[in-house]
């Protein structure tokens, strides 16, 4: 039997400097770390590959889900889905919108020839508060002919930007209907945060208003081990009323944050520096020299090894039913399978302590938003901050530009010469204002 590791999961006690250069050499990260390359190649997993080990209620659906999951933000092709179920995963989450339906419809392929019972599939659907009955029963319809199934086990509203469209009466009442005519089976949500320049509504508020309104029977939320708080009380609450818990975003760890190169081009365009930004400039530097030290001489392998740590996190917390992810290629869900099973260790819960004290402030949190109301420009700061993220952090470039081109009204471009009023909200000491510039720069490739 394994010794048991003990976990805590509120914020981890601080680490001195000293403590961070000598007890263990994982910074590894911190925009600094080498993310593996998006490959299309790799063994498949599932008949002869990795295998899910563990499988967990979900919550009162009463389904036995796989703690890893299948999201379908990327899902190009049914092979893809048919290399997750051969390894066990038998939860697949998706949306109508993935791929602009293209995602639904490679589900709808690959599941034909497995047994529809054994699998649990979410699709979701964008709209206002003011939606009718009719829209949602014609859109949930398009849904299950590209799914080719006769039900939906768990129909989501997707985002779920306020209290307002939580309580939708059009949704709940085509849901209704729709349950009655076995065309869906459950009740959920999504939430990761803000959306766009709408008024900010916390995902805690939303989430714990949806536990407690007794029609939700599952939820997917954004929870990590430097995003805490909000994800601990949606996890108590939940488990009190029985909800099913999936999680996203779980890896805050991001490929690249390049402020070297950022302030480098602003000085040969003849654009000012802030001593500000100079000052975390030099304390980035000072932080990548002394992980780049301890990475060589221990022999750590940077990114793997962070991001394992990061989902074992979640996988060890009892109130996380399944963990969803974009998987992108079979390389990505090998590793991500097996994981399944496994427990954060005393090695995992050290790295992750050093890198929270010494690269937490580099990261804005998913679904914070408490410095937007502070904007005298009304930029969706965390809106664009998590579009900054599915290009470094998920390797979802196109996507994450098409997203920020769209984004209707301003943009980080306005952060340039601002007086930074959302640095001094932010909870986190998160240094917002540059990382929005940098974020407009990558997004735009200007």
């Amino acid at each position: 039997m394994k010794a048991k590791t003990n976990i805590n999961f509120s914020r981890h006690n601080s680490i001195s400097r000293r403590g961070f250069l000598g007890s263990f050499p994982v910074l590894l990260g911190c925009g600094f770390l080498g993310q593996p390359a998006h490959s299309t190649q790799g063994k498949v997993p599932g008949k002869e590959g990795k295998k899910i080990r563990e499988y967990r209620t979900l919550g009162r659906t009463g389904f036995n889900v796989s703690d890893i999951s299948l999201g379908g933000v990327e899902l190009t092709t049914p092979a893809l889905v048919k290399a997750a179920l051969d390894a066990g995963i038998n939860y697949i989450d998706t949306g109508e919108g993935y791929l602009r339906g293209q995602s639904e419809l490679n589900i709808g392929k690959a599941i034909q020839d497995y047994d529809r019972k054994t699998i649990f599939i979410t699709t979701k659907l964008f709209f206002r508060p003011n939606v009718t009955k009719s829209e949602i029963k014609s859109r949930t319809l398009k849904c299950l002919e590209r799914l080719q199934t006769e039900y939906i086990d768990c129909l989501m509203i997707h985002g779920t930007p306020n209290l307002e469209t939580l309580k939708a009466e059009g949704f709940h009442a085509a849901v209704k209907e729709l349950k009655a005519e076995g065309k869906v089976r459950f009740c959920g949500l999504s939430n990761h945060g803000s959306q766009y320049s709408e008024e900010y509504q916390d995902m805690e508020k939303i989430m714990t208003a949806a536990a407690r309104d007794g029609r939700f029977d599952a939820a997917l939320f954004a929870y990590n081990f430097l995003n805490r708080d909000m994800g601990e009380n949606i996890l108590k609450v939940f488990k009190e009323k029985n909800i099913g818990a999936t999680l996203m975003k779980v890896n805050p760890v991001l490929e690249h944050i390049e402020l070297d190169e950022y302030v480098s081009e602003r000085e040969k365009k003849g654009e000012p520096v802030s001593d500000s930004l100079r000052k975390r400039l030099a304390l980035y530097k000072e932080r990548v020299e002394s992980a780049d030290f301890f990475n060589k001489k221990y022999g750590l392998n940077g990114y793997p090894q962070m991001r394992d740590a990061a989902i074992r996190f979640v996988l060890s917390h009892p109130g996380v039913h399944t963990v969803t992810f974009s998987i992108k290629n079979f390389d990505q869900l090998e590793s991500y399978v097996s994981l399944s099973g496994t427990r954060l260790n005393t090695v995992d819960s050290k790295a992750l302590s050093i890198y929270e004290t010494q690269c937490g402030e580099f990261y804005c949190r998913h679904a914070c938003g408490k410095c937007e109301s502070h904007c005298p420009q009304g930029v969706p700061v965390n809106t664009i901050m998590r579009f900054n993220f599915y290009f470094k952090g998920q390797g979802r470039e196109k996507a994450a530009m098409e997203q920020y081109a769209g984004l209707k009204g301003k943009k980080a471009d306005e952060c340039k010469n601002c007086a930074g009023f959302c640095e001094r909200y932010c909870p986190y000491n998160v240094p917002i204002q540059v990382l929005l510039q940098q974020a407009h720069h990558t997004l735009t490739m200007s």
